[in-house]
């Protein structure tokens, strides 16, 4: 069964990025033009005052001189300058933070560092009346405009926020859905087999009594028991399970084994090979950690080809000799770049017939209960495929 929406989730998330971008570009881009328009206007109204203020003061009147100043510039709330014409040393100023009758040198340093940063925004002005020059006015953008200017970053930051607060909140609760789904499932499949397994248990008994001594009424129950080995993991999920320090070698080589018996059926040219590293322990349920094995190797069992099928099970030591790595290795049909991120996703399968429940089970039972990294280490198609379980060294 294959679920086609996770063959288009890449495409849908880089389509609703562009659209992000694009959003943030036209929000930009509108307020730029705002500002603009805005400064352009300012620059008129500094033109305009400087033209006054020049015909003030070469008209030598004192009071309009005055006048312009104190009921026009110091009431004005754009930043200003008033520089010489030969030196560009400050001579009056507002608006930019050091008070106007400040001419310590700290502050005329200050001043100049602020010319500068004013000039590279904005030409100074001269102040020029016919044929005289008086000096310059500098001058910035004023609190509107630089409001302006960081609204849109502003905007886009809580923008984000909430868009993240929404994806955190989503996450959580499809994780919640998701794992009320699989405990959900997990314990009816239990409760459905409990009933039949009891009384073929009863029956297996009656038979003995009636048949001792008969090969196929073991075989028999040795299936039950493992059918009821089924059960009793299904019951566990959902539950804290029992977790102690468990010799690594014996709990793999169950799983290889139960599939060994079954390599007849399985395919005449299948090997399943298990080389441990050495004698490692790990914190675990043995159950359940054998079921994440097994789903393992059996996702390999069908990967490979029936003539000449290889899996190989390792492991050895990493990190500081502070982690255990199992290895899963086959020469099988591999898994495609495209596919690699779906594959531990419920639902997904690049089988005919399969549920795409495995992987994703055995990524529950190892990241949840056994707080340990399940990866797909390294897939090359009809070569070598790699599946690594991390799991903490006791």
């Amino acid at each position: 069964m294959k679920i086609s929406i996770y063959r288009h989730s890449s495409n849908i998330k880089r389509l609703l990025l562009v659209l992000a971008i694009v959003l943030i570009f036209s929000l930009l881009r509108y307020s730029q033009n705002i500002v603009n328009k805005l400064r352009d206007d300012l620059t008129n109204i500094v033109r305009f005052y400087a033209t006054v203020y020049a015909q003030a003061a070469i008209e030598d009147s004192d009071q309009d001189f005055s006048f312009i100043f104190d009921e026009i510039i110091r009431k004005s709330s754009i930043p200003m300058i008033i520089s010489a014409d030969t030196n560009k040393t400050p001579t009056a100023w507002r608006n930019v933070g050091i008070e106007d009758i400040d001419t310590s040198p700290e502050a005329v340093t200050k001043l100049e560092k602020i010319m500068a940063e004013m000039d590279s925004a904005n030409e100074p002005l001269p102040l020029t009346y016919k044929d005289y020059n008086l000096g310059y006015i500098h001058y910035g953008d004023t609190n509107l405009i630089r409001q302006l200017v960081m609204l849109p970053y502003v905007e886009i930051s809580v923008v984000f926020l909430f868009i993240f607060l929404g994806y955190i909140s989503f996450q959580l609760i499809r994780s919640s859905e998701k794992r009320s789904i699989w405990v959900g499932m997990a314990k009816e499949t239990a409760h459905q087999l409990g009933t039949p397994l009891t009384s073929l248990m009863g029956w297996i008994e009656l038979l003995k009594t009636e048949v001792p001594d008969n090969d196929h009424i073991d075989e028999l129950t040795k299936d039950i028991k493992r059918l009821e080995k089924v059960t009793n993991r299904f019951s566990r999920i959902g539950s804290t399970p029992n977790l102690k320090g468990t010799s690594l070698n014996p709990v793999i080589q169950e799983a290889v084994d139960y599939y060994r018996r079954r390599l007849p059926q399985l395919g005449p040219g299948v090997s399943i090979t298990f080389q441990p590293g050495g004698e490692y322990h790990a914190v675990m349920n043995r159950d359940l950690f054998t079921w994440a094995i097994e789903n393992l190797i059996k996702n390999a069992l069908d990967a490979v080809s029936q003539l000449n099928g290889k899996i190989l099970i390792t492991t050895q030591l990493l990190k500081n000799n502070r982690r255990i790595a199992i290895d899963i290795t086959d020469n099988g049909k591999g898994i495609l770049s495209k596919d690699r991120k779906n594959i531990f996703r419920p639902g997904y399968s690049t089988k005919k017939r399969g549920w795409g429940l495995g992987l994703s089970l055995t990524m529950r039972i190892i990241k949840e209960y056994h707080y340990g990294k399940l990866q797909l280490l390294e897939s090359k198609p009809s070569e070598k495929t790699v599946m690594r379980i991390m799991l903490r060294k006791c």
